[in-house]
């Protein structure tokens, strides 16, 4: 698969402190994935370094093939991005300020009218920027990110500091826009869970060095990390007492028509069998499974990493 960005042993310091330290990955077209690492790690500095905003110490960068400190205005027509703490006039209108922006671009009223509806900004187009609630905040973030139809977005941080309702809607729109728009997403981030209904891939990354990456059902498989299987039955109560009795079993959660089982690394295939032969007596109707959880690959890598540190 083509990738659209590759990075090689970048380095970056800023008078004492080393933020990067030989940072190296790559990221796939079409793919989403996640930059992870706690504050500090690593992640804005790699992505201004990305836009071309900032130039490595030492290393090599290419996005689409380009270097983007040599052609950084090359980069920022093709690339979509939302910074950690944007800073907006609050004086204006939603719909005014993204067609200052489409105009500085070169963009027309079309392009204007496609970011607001893609961000689903229309019942605010009119409404004062200081008035739009941090979700809001965020989505006109976005509109601004996608005028033009960019090929790569950059979103740093796109959920910190909303609550959960409003993490899992932006999330949910940058999955819608992923789709419609057949772009490839770098996000990141250091709140971790709801990823994973976002990206299909993860970058490791700590103290300026980047300590694991790949899709996320390799990265499961390398870890040894649960699996998680969403099974959808009529009979619920009763697949969840039967399941619970298991030894290769960790956990069952049940809600509504569904029942959510946690199982021991390795033993996947036991219950995707036993859940086969059984699906008539229990009223089986679809079956989900994903190798691992995100938080918790994020602990057995960034964690392991911290504690052999101190």
């Amino acid at each position: 698969m083509a990738q659209v960005i590759v990075s090689k042993n970048l380095r970056k310091r800023f008078g004492r402190i080393q933020a990067l330290r030989g940072i190296s990955f790559s990221v796939s077209k079409g793919s989403a994935t996640a930059l992870l690492g706690p504050n500090g790690a690593g992640k804005t500095t790699t992505m201004k370094i990305l836009l071309g905003l900032l130039k490595p110490d030492s290393g090599k960068v290419e996005v689409f093939g380009i270097n983007p400190w040599e052609n950084g205005d090359r980069i920022r027509s093709i690339v979509g991005v939302l910074h950690e703490k944007p800073i907006y006039p609050e004086w204006v209108s939603v719909r005014q300020l993204i067609r200052y922006a489409a105009k500085l671009r070169g963009l027309g009223e079309m392009d204007e009218r496609r970011a607001i509806k893609l961000s689903g900004l229309e019942e605010y187009a009119d409404a004062r920027v200081s008035s739009l609630s941090r979700g809001y905040l965020q989505r006109l973030g976005i509109a601004l990110a996608i005028l033009g139809d960019p090929e790569l977005l950059l979103l740093d941080e796109p959920t910190a500091n909303l609550d959960p309702a409003a993490r899992m809607e932006i999330l949910h729109l940058i999955s819608l826009l992923k789709e419609e728009l057949d772009v490839t997403v770098l996000i990141s981030s250091h709140i971790i869970p709801e990823l994973e209904m976002v990206c299909d891939s993860a970058v490791f990354i700590n103290e300026g060095l980047v300590l694991d990456q790949g899709g996320l059902d390799e990265l499961a498989r390398k870890h040894n990390s649960s699996a998680i299987v969403v099974i959808k039955t009529r009979r619920p109560r009763k697949l969840a007492s039967m399941l619970i009795e298991r030894e290769y079993v960790k956990s069952v959660e049940i809600s509504r028509e569904e029942v959510k089982v946690e199982v021991i690394p390795g033993e996947l295939p036991t219950l995707e069998l036993e859940i086969s032969r059984l699906d008539s007596e229990y009223g089986v109707d679809e079956i989900k499974s994903t190798l691992g959880r995100l938080q918790d690959l994020y602990w057995k890598v960034v964690g392991v990493a911290k504690a052999e540190a101190s």
